[in-house]
């Protein structure tokens, strides 16, 4: 199941450059357990933001350590998530877009 980093990058990249959603395998966090969750996603970081800088992709050399900010879709909230990019061990395009939040621009 564990998707090579470059590949998980890519779909993840591709998805944002065209505000689609992506699947994600993320592993048990505090508040969820281990499993797909669908995101959209608006940015790639050196860190948690507002601290981190943000990254392009396609241009910026991305890390295992760096985070993906996404809206976890179906949360409920108005937030957006911080997930570290070599946590993930699989992705998976959707191919269904979203608008995006007004707070947050999409940035890829």
């Amino acid at each position: 199941m564990v998707m090579r980093f470059k590949k998980i990058i890519r779909e993840i990249g591709e998805a944002g450059k065209k505000t689609e959603t992506v699947k994600i395998y993320y592993p048990e966090t505090e508040n969820k357990k281990e499993g797909w969750r669908e995101v959209e996603p608006y940015s790639l970081s050196t860190d948690l933001l507002p601290e981190g800088e943000l990254l392009v992709y396609g241009k910026d050399h991305i890390r295992p350590g760096h985070i993906l900010n996404a809206y976890n879709v179906g949360s409920g909230d108005d937030t957006y998530h911080s997930f570290i990019l070599g946590k993930i061990k699989e992705a998976k395009r959707t191919g269904r877009s979203f608008e995006g939040r007004e707070k947050w621009e999409v940035k890829f």
